[in-house]
């Protein structure tokens, strides 16, 4: 069997079966309950969810029951990939202090039992051993406290986080020439299985509407923020949707390998142009981040789009400030872009002091979650989701 077979034969409806445990979404009340349910499964009972993990093959599967329960049709996109974990805790640590560290994504180890030198600052803090070489770097976090971030040097140097707060302390430390000692040890495991689950609601056209929300974490956090929530709105889309067959296709897309290089989104759609429905993807709405605030933060270089987007904000009287950003989407929705699909992506700003210090943090817990901010995204979603179904020339 081909690549496309077996995309067809797991795209093929289910029957009217897979859609009669829809949940009951009607009310704010209903959603909320949903939201709390969702969030306590996924964020506190299961925890972080990074790609290839335990913790991310347990929520997948969570997702995908809740997709089989709302559509007809589902699928799997699986891919194998290199999996990075860290081994232990690290340590970064200024004369007798040990800082509050995280070592990024995809970062190399440090060899033998520590690396140490003294710190110089080029661009990021470099620490400096006695031969000159760089044998570790530290970032500062954007936002606050230490997060994890991602490698992306080729020298071997292991790549810390450290917050904020410990800025003044590692500048004095170059004054001084404070000796620093640095650890992380992290293992690589080969042919790592992972998956993206999809679901949708056929249409009578081929063309069709595609919502994308990424089910990854970062490996220290549950995520709620980023992008628990936001995955759980489109959950809920998919079961609030009208089961009548649309004009166009309706699809939503929970995607792995986001917070590692987008890697789920860009597998997802090979697998779609190898299937030759790739075309047919018309409109890509990518959520992300849709909690750190009331207002919508719009990213697209549809005019259309942003227009559609706003006016249905003032329709529907939300009431805070939406914002419209004239950028092309490099994240979960890039993909789709290129082979010619209108997109943009949606986060949310206005509640940043409170909510941007849990991104990629292990605060960002289920109880961080305001529901309103979901509602308002839900609602709005919904009818752009209705809008788009008779839109032309966006």
């Amino acid at each position: 069997m081909t690549r496309r077979d077996l995309f067809v034969a797991a795209m093929s409806p289910l029957g009217l079966g897979a859609v009669l445990s829809r949940r009951e979404l009607d009310t704010p009340e209903q959603r909320a309950a949903y939201l709390r349910e969702m969030l306590d499964a996924l964020c506190t009972r299961i925890g972080p969810r990074p790609s290839g993990s335990a913790g991310f093959n347990k929520g997948i599967a969570l997702v995908e029951r809740e997709l089989r329960r709302a559509l007809p049709v589902v699928m799997r996109d699986s891919l194998r990939f290199r999996r990075w974990a860290v081994t232990g805790k690290p340590h970064f640590i200024v004369g007798d202090r040990a800082l509050e560290t995280f070592v990024a994504d995809n970062s190399p180890e440090t060899p033998g039992r520590e690396v140490s030198g003294t710190l110089r600052k080029a661009g990021q803090y470099e620490v400096v051993d006695a031969g000159g070489r760089v044998v570790a770097r530290a970032g500062i976090s954007e936002f606050g406290r230490a997060i994890v971030t991602m490698h992306s040097g080729s020298d071997g140097a292991t790549l810390f986080n450290v917050g904020r707060q410990d800025v003044e302390l590692l500048e004095r430390a170059i004054r001084d020439r404070t000796p620093v000692r640095a650890n992380a040890k992290v293992k690589w495991i080969d042919h790592v299985e992972s998956s993206s689950v999809a679901g949708s609601l056929p249409g009578n056209s081929k063309e069709e509407i595609l919502i994308v929300a990424h089910a990854d974490t970062k490996y220290n956090t549950p995520g709620a923020n980023d992008n628990t929530a936001s995955l759980i709105a489109m959950l809920m889309l998919a079961h609030a949707i009208p089961a009548a067959k649309p004009a166009r296709t309706v699809s939503f897309l929970a995607t792995t390998g986001e917070e590692l290089t987008f890697f789920g989104a860009k597998h997802y759609a090979e697998t779609r142009r190898a299937a030759g429905t790739l075309g047919g993807i018309k409109y890509c709405v990518n959520l992300d981040s849709l909690t750190y605030g009331p207002n919508l933060q719009i990213n697209t270089t549809s005019a259309g789009l942003a227009t559609m987007i706003l006016d249905i904000h003032r329709d529907l009287r939300i009431g805070t400030a939406p914002k419209v950003f004239e950028r092309d989407d490099t994240m979960d929705s890039a993909p789709f872009l290129a082979s010619g699909a209108r997109t943009v992506h949606l986060n949310s700003r206005g509640d940043d002091a409170r909510t941007l210090p849990l991104w990629h943090r292990p605060e960002d817990r289920a109880e961080t979650i305001r529901p309103e901010f979901v509602e308002s995204s839900f609602r709005v979603l919904l009818e752009l989701i209705a809008r788009l179904q008779t839109a032309q020339n966006l």
